[in-house]
């Protein structure tokens, strides 16, 4: 059974979501940890995605998160700033990958734009415009870097990227390949050039 919650309302699942972002996303514990303790119900915010399974060897339930995405507010974006958020760090853990989780997981990260008032959802990918156009996503102009307030504690493009073609339907949020940074101090070239056909999109959420 699924089941979703905020990471700051069940912080026992702090390490594991860890874990399964660095999996994606290699990162420093410590950076990791302290972007994640930034969640909280006015944004940004780390929704988990949990499955129960039947633990045969003990007869009990286990659960575990299996995906997970981040919802930050965009900041003075025009007539816009005020009904507009950004979607960052969509990831399905491997093993889980081609079974409909990204699409349950995109449904329900949408579904709490839209209960708190918002109406335009924004994010960022370099090749996988056309999962994104499945939920009605249009290419759109770019956000400025200092325009939204991510859950790594900066502002930074978020490239949605998916690790290969098997997760064409699991979308996968790469937000940290290049970060300010990166961009200030310079540093891997092939993540420079990976980041040079990033493309943002744009969901109207009404």
């Amino acid at each position: 059974m699924i089941s979703f919650s905020f990471i700051h309302n069940e912080n026992k699942y702090t390490e594991e979501l860890i874990k399964l972002l660095n999996s994606q996303w290699p990162r420093s514990e410590y950076s990791r940890k302290a972007s994640i303790e930034k969640s909280n119900d006015n944004f940004p915010l780390y929704l988990i995605m949990k499955l129960k399974n039947d633990d045969e060897q003990t007869n009990s339930e286990t659960e575990e998160i299996i995906g997970c995405l981040t919802i930050s507010t965009v900041l003075n974006n025009d007539k816009d700033s005020n009904v507009s958020l950004l979607l960052e760090n969509v990831l399905i853990k491997s093993k889980y990958r081609g079974k409909g989780y990204g699409k349950i997981i995109m449904v329900e990260g949408h579904k709490i734009m839209k209960e708190k008032g918002f109406k335009i959802s924004y994010l960022s990918t370099n090749d996988q415009k056309e999962f994104y156009k499945t939920f009605g996503y249009i290419e759109c102009d770019p956000i400025s870097t200092s325009n939204f307030s991510s859950s790594s504690g900066v502002g930074n493009n978020n490239n949605n990227d998916h690790s290969n073609k098997e997760a064409n339907e699991e979308t996968i949020d790469d937000s940290e390949k290049v970060s300010n940074l990166l961009r200030i101090f310079g540093g891997n070239s092939k993540l420079k050039k990976a980041n040079t056909n990033l493309v943002w999109m744009k969901l109207n959420l009404e």
